[in-house]
């Protein structure tokens, strides 16, 4: 049964003041509470209904929970008035927001990082998390003006990517003092961009996209050493951020720094 102030918590939670005011976030479904456990991230609050016990998966998940002291047991419909699904599979999570500091970040031979400038939309936000740790991104910035990274729908997107891969928030400033001393060129995604297959890229490689619609900021444009595109046919539509930067990633990572 949950208490009054720990309803008062998940409804606060869906708004950005509250989650950066309190340093926790919502994590909803089987697949990114297991994500979250296996990544070490400690739940506050574990929050299960009987739905959770539908699938075999479900089940194995409900028996890892059972024994922690933050575990609540509600009703689907209670479960449901928290939820952000349309489907809740019967289990939501509260847990620190994980902090990386940029002065922390250590690398060790070739990397690659993923910069976001101005990223709105959740969904791309998410899976641009799950592209930098699929071709093994060393961490993940997020510049102002883009979506908060621990909206729900930002962490459902990113599939429990969230929790495997550094994501700090900084400023372009401390982001260019910090790339400059440790050797990586900044690349710039953009349409008007070299063709990337033109390019041999350095072992240390950032690669910053931007807003879905206005693209990248004037200071990140300025800051970039090259604009690099994915070359497509000329009658073709732009691609989306996320299909953009997956080409990119996979291109800069094979012939400068990412998966080992």
């Amino acid at each position: 049964m949950l208490s009054r102030s720990e309803q008062k918590r998940l409804r606060s939670l869906k708004r950005r003041k509250y989650r950066e005011g309190e340093g926790l976030f919502l994590a909803e479904g089987v697949r990114l509470v297991e994500a979250m456990l296996d990544a070490g991230v400690a739940p506050r609050l574990v929050v299960a209904s009987p739905t959770l016990e539908d699938t075999e998966r479900g089940r194995r998940l409900a028996e890892r929970l059972a024994g922690l002291d933050v575990l609540r047991r509600v009703e689907d419909r209670v479960l449901a008035e928290f939820a952000a699904t349309e489907s809740p599979q019967g289990v939501l999570a509260v847990a620190e927001i994980p902090r990386h500091d940029l002065g922390a970040i250590r690398v060790e031979g070739p990397a690659t990082v993923l910069v976001l400038d101005g990223v709105q939309d959740p969904g791309n936000f998410g899976t641009l998390v799950r592209t930098a740790d699929a071709f093994g991104a060393a961490f993940v910035a997020v510049l102002p003006g883009t979506v908060d990274p621990w909206n729900p729908k930002s962490v459902r997107a990113a599939a429990g990517a969230a929790f495997r891969i550094p994501i700090v928030q900084t400023d372009l400033d401390t982001l260019l003092e910090w790339l400059h001393r440790h050797g990586f060129a900044l690349y710039g995604a953009a349409a008007e961009g070299r063709p990337v297959d033109e390019v041999r890229p350095p072992q240390r490689a950032a690669l910053a996209v931007g807003n879905e619609g206005a693209g990248l900021g004037a200071a990140v444009r300025a800051a970039a050493e090259e604009l690099l595109a994915v070359p497509i046919r000329p009658e073709a539509e732009s691609l989306n951020v996320a299909v953009a930067a997956a080409v990119l990633l996979f291109l800069l990572t094979r012939t400068g720094g990412g998966v080992s």
